[in-house]
C-alpha cells in the first residue's frame, strides 16, 4: 500500500521547466474536473498529488480491457470512447450489464471489493483512458471522504440499475424491454442506439434476430421511423405504452395498429 504519494516536481527544478510542468498539471486538472464527477470532488492538493500517478492508455475498438477472473491492478477513467461491461453466461452468451462512457470509472468495483474481476470490459469504440494503479487509487479513497462518498453513490446507482434490469427481465415481455432501451436513448426526438442489434439484445436478454424483428414492428406501428443511422421517435406515447406492456408487440407476427379506445 502506498504510504507517501509523490507530489509535483519540487522547487529544485529550473524555474522555466517548473512553470511548464505546473501549467501542464493545471490543464490536466481542469480537463479531469470538467469531464469527471469523481475528479471534481478532489481538492487542489489531492489533484496535485494524483496527476503524476496517472498514465494514458489507448484501446482499439473491440479490444479487451480486462477479463473476469483476472487480478485487478488498474482503475480506468474514460476520456474518450465507450466500454461495455458484461458477463458471459454458462451457455457462452454475453450479457451486458452497463455501458461506460466519457467521465466514467471502470475497474473500481473489484478493487474496492478486494476480489478478482467478476466481469469483462471491452472497448466498443477507439477508447482513451487514464489509469492509476489500484493501491494509489485505494489510498485516495481511504483518505478523501468526498471521494469515498462519491464512489459509494456511483456504486449505489450501478446496483439500482442492475436491479431495474433484473426486474425488467422477469416482469416485461421482450418488446417492452426493447421499448425501454429505446426511450433511454432518446435525445432531441432521435434514438441513437450506439450499439449493434446483437449488443442491444445482450442488454435486454434476447437475440439479434428478435431485436431486428421488433424494430421493424415498431416502425410498422408508427412508433419510430428510420433516420440515417438512428431512429426518429414518431409516437412517444405509443412507445411508452409498449414499454409498460399496454400494447403487445410480437417479433413473430406482423404489427397492427391498436384500435383507438372509445372516449367516454
Amino acid at each position: 500500500m502506498t504510504s507517501v504519494l509523490p507530489c509535483a516536481p519540487s522547487g529544485s527544478e529550473p524555474p522555466r521547466r517548473r512553470k511548464i510542468q505546473l501549467e501542464a498539471y493545471l490543464r490536466i486538472a481542469r480537463s479531469l474536473r470538467r469531464i469527471s464527477r469523481v475528479m471534481n470532488v478532489l481538492t487542489d492538493e489531492e489533484l496535485d498529488r494524483l496527476i503524476p500517478l496517472l498514465t494514458e492508455r489507448r484501446f482499439e475498438a473491440r479490444q479487451l480491457i480486462f477479463a473476469a477472473g483476472e487480478l485487478p491492478d488498474r482503475v480506468f477513467l474514460l476520456l474518450k470512447g465507450r466500454v461495455k461491461l458484461y458477463h458471459i453466461s454458462d451457455n457462452g452468451k454475453e450479457v451486458i450489464i452497463d455501458i461506460a462512457a466519457r467521465g466514467d470509472i471502470v475497474g473500481d468495483t473489484a478493487i474496492l471489493e478486494g476480489e478478482d474481476h467478476t466481469i469483462y470490459a471491452r472497448a466498443l469504440d477507439e477508447t482513451v483512458a487514464i489509469m492509476i494503479c489500484w493501491d494509489d487509487f485505494f489510498y485516495f479513497v481511504q483518505r478523501s471522504p468526498a471521494l469515498a462518498f462519491t464512489m459509494a453513490e456511483i456504486m449505489a446507482r450501478r446496483l439500482a440499475g442492475v436491479q431495474r434490469t433484473v426486474m425488467s427481465l422477469v416482469s416485461k415481455p421482450v418488446s417492452g424491454r426493447l421499448a425501454d432501451a429505446l426511450l433511454d436513448r432518446v435525445s432531441d426526438g432521435h434514438v441513437r442506439l450506439g450499439l449493434t442489434h446483437e449488443e442491444i439484445g445482450q442488454t435486454i436478454g434476447t437475440s439479434r434476430e428478435t431485436v431486428t424483428a421488433l424494430l421493424s414492428r415498431f416502425v410498422a406501428l408508427g412508433a419510430i421511423e428510420p433516420a440515417g443511422n438512428s431512429y426518429r421517435v414518431v409516437d412517444e406515447a405509443l412507445l411508452r405504452d409498449i414499454a409498460r406492456g399496454a400494447v403487445s408487440v410480437s417479433p413473430r407476427h406482423p404489427a397492427r395498429k391498436q384500435p383507438a379506445t372509445p372516449k367516454s
